[in-house]
């Protein structure tokens, strides 16, 4: 069984891109266990002093979940033209432990439009050497609901291909 690690952008408890993780989720099926982060708002701000020793727990038990992890994903929103920044202060956090290094990652933007997100995050993942399977959903609000159906026939296609190619670099690990 594959293991999947999934984080949430949002900091709010009911978001859109916790729907999208969850509906990944089913999507991937019976032969992935996926665990999901309980919230970036208790990722302490990125301090170098504390980087190398002394890490907050939040920070060990983060860093110790993705190296456990055979494959990430990560959903966000788009904030201000961006990448939240509590979700860019926990990919700080990874950067001297190179715990994304190799690492298959598959990427969603789900958001009103968020193209300047996905670009970010696919700049900011390919920097830290993930392998990134990236998707941009934009108006994401819309196109699933509370169930966590994918309700749009074009978005549910693009993204079980972008499953696809996340399964593929898993397998290929």
């Amino acid at each position: 069984m594959k293991k999947v690690f999934a984080i949430s952008g949002s900091t709010k408890s009911s978001s859109t891109n916790g729907l999208y993780i969850s509906a990944i989720s089913h999507l991937l099926g019976r032969d992935f266990e996926v665990s999901v982060f309980p919230t970036i708002a208790d990722v302490p701000h990125f301090n170098p002093d504390l980087d190398l020793e002394n890490q907050p727990k939040v920070v060990r038990d983060l860093r110790e979940a993705l190296r456990k992890a055979d494959g990430i994903i990560i959903s966000t929103p788009e904030y201000a033209m961006g990448l939240p920044g509590s979700l860019k202060n926990l990919l700080d956090w990874t950067v001297s432990s190179a715990s994304l290094s190799g690492k298959p990652v598959l990427a969603l933007v789900a958001s009103t439009q968020g193209e300047k997100a996905y670009q970010s995050i696919i700049d900011i993942l390919t920097v830290l050497e993930a392998k990134v399977s990236p998707q941009l959903i934009s108006f994401a609000k819309a196109k699933i609901n509370l169930d966590t159906q994918i309700t749009d026939r074009e978005t549910l296609t693009k993204l079980k291909n972008t499953i696809d190619a996340f399964v593929t670099d898993m397998e290929n690990g």
